[in-house]
């Protein structure tokens, strides 16, 4: 009798340093809402941070200079000097001339622009090309943050489901230790046999168990939560204990957001704009491009051995240069048909995604409408588990049910409840998904 006695105080001690671990440093701990933890995340996350970088780097692609509109200015220098012997025969009167060790040198400057002044449009196709690229990439860019900011909404919501799950095995805990002292009491007493007591204790070991496990996951939970939300996984955060639920979306008010708003819609909108660029880009080709170059050279030499012991020039030079691509083996030909294609591609693949936008609107309002009907019913049906558990415990000390029928209702409260907390979860769920594919995930409560 001592044993188990010694067994179950053992667990339940377990069981307070596992409690006392989950709420270490409440000071250091910070209480945040749904909401909170959105801008949080939007501040600090590191995935949302790189995916603001990319678009940056598209948009500074994005100039006069990479389009191909501003000229091009190189300097060139150099400076060469040599120590030779040299021998220089002439024919006629002149006499021979040798020297050992003769120097010379030389020193060549220039100052090149380049520029082109005409190539069919196409640095004008171009710069458009990277605008709409800029504005592609900001699109992207913020799919990818409404992706991050779903995996912190998920694991917000994680966090308070398994907090409020390890309340409930706690719960359970307390109805199964005033069962086991009931059992032992009455065991002392010589009331019940000693079977009652040990299924007590058996039940009261097992939902130990579940609650050490469930405030595990609840600690994993938060760790996850802290590092999508930039912190260190060593802290705490404490989150609400509500769910809050907007009842009130509305499927044609989001339906017209979806089609305005909808990241993925707007980008594939982009891509076709983007390939009708392209198209005329290609087609620039056709024509010819005029180049213009002027440059400012200066050289001055200087040897003992030469005739001209020194010599010094500078001077401009200017350039116009007209090129005509004639024939390339039908590669010009063969680059606007695949233009061409791309675009067809492109509108095709828009209005795929208008339609598995608006398939995805339905499925998602219908899964927000079924998971609300479902959690008002499981509210009712905690209601009468909670019923029927609170009559089953005052029959059981009445000793008209048996331990099984007792635990049967224990057990059965326990899931009605973990149910609920599941279909909050499920439900809220399905209403930022709404809210995601309507463009308006930052409304969320």
């Amino acid at each position: 009798m001592k044993n188990k006695t010694i067994v179950t105080t053992f667990v339940l001690v377990i069981i307070t340093a596992v409690t006392a671990a989950g709420q270490s440093n409440p000071a250091q701990a910070d209480t945040l809402s749904l909401s909170q933890a959105v801008g949080l995340a939007l501040e600090k996350n590191h995935n949302i941070t790189i995916a603001r970088n990319r678009a940056e780097i598209d948009e500074n692609n994005a100039t006069l200079g990479n389009a191909g509109y501003l000229p091009s200015l190189t300097a060139n220098g150099s400076y060469r000097k040599s120590i030779e012997n040299t021998t220089l025969n002439f024919s006629g009167n002149t006499p021979d001339t040798s020297r050992t060790g003769s120097i010379s040198s030389q020193l060549a400057g220039s100052l090149n622009a380049q520029y082109t002044l005409f190539d069919g449009f196409g640095n004008a196709y171009r710069l458009k090309s990277l605008k709409r690229q800029a504005k592609l990439g900001s699109v992207q860019s913020r799919l990818e943050i409404e992706n991050t900011l779903l995996q912190v909404i998920q694991r917000y919501l994680q966090t308070i489901a398994r907090a409020e799950l390890a309340t409930i095995n706690r719960q359970s805990i307390d109805i199964s230790e005033q069962r086991f002292k009931r059992a032992q009491k009455q065991y002392q007493m010589g009331g019940r046999t000693k079977v009652n007591l040990l299924n007590a204790e058996v039940a009261l070991n097992q939902d130990s168990i579940r609650y050490v496990q469930s405030n595990a996951d609840l600690q994993d939970a938060k760790r996850n939560l802290l590092v999508l939300l930039g912190e260190q996984p060593s802290g705490d955060i404490h989150v609400q204990k509500q769910i809050s639920i907007n009842r009130e979306l509305n499927l044609q008010e989001l339906m017209q957001s979806a089609l305005q708003n909808n990241a993925s819609l707007v980008t594939s909108e982009l891509e076709t704009k983007l390939a009708e660029v392209s198209l005329k880009q290609s087609r620039s080709d056709r024509y010819p491009q005029l180049n213009a170059e002027a440059s400012y050279n200066y050289t001055r030499s200087q040897s003992e051995a030469n005739l001209l012991s020194f010599q010094e020039t500078n001077g401009l030079t200017g350039t116009l240069s007209l090129s005509f691509n004639i024939f390339n083996g039908f590669q010009r030909k063969i680059d606007i048909q695949n233009a061409k294609i791309r675009l067809r591609n492109s509108k095709e693949q828009q209005q795929l995604a208008q339609k598995q936008l608006r398939r995805d609107m339905r499925n998602a309002y219908e899964d927000y409408s079924t998971n609300i009907f479902l959690l008002d019913k499981q509210q009712l049906n905690v209601q009468t588990a909670e019923l029927n558990f609170r009559r089953t415990q005052k029959a059981f000390k009445l000793g008209q049910v048996s331990n099984t029928e007792f635990r049967e209702a224990q057990l059965n409260l326990l899931q009605a409840r973990q149910e609920l907390v599941n279909l909050k979860v499920n439900a809220k769920l399905s209403e930022i998904e709404l809210l995601k594919l309507g463009g308006r995930l930052l409304e969320i409560e």
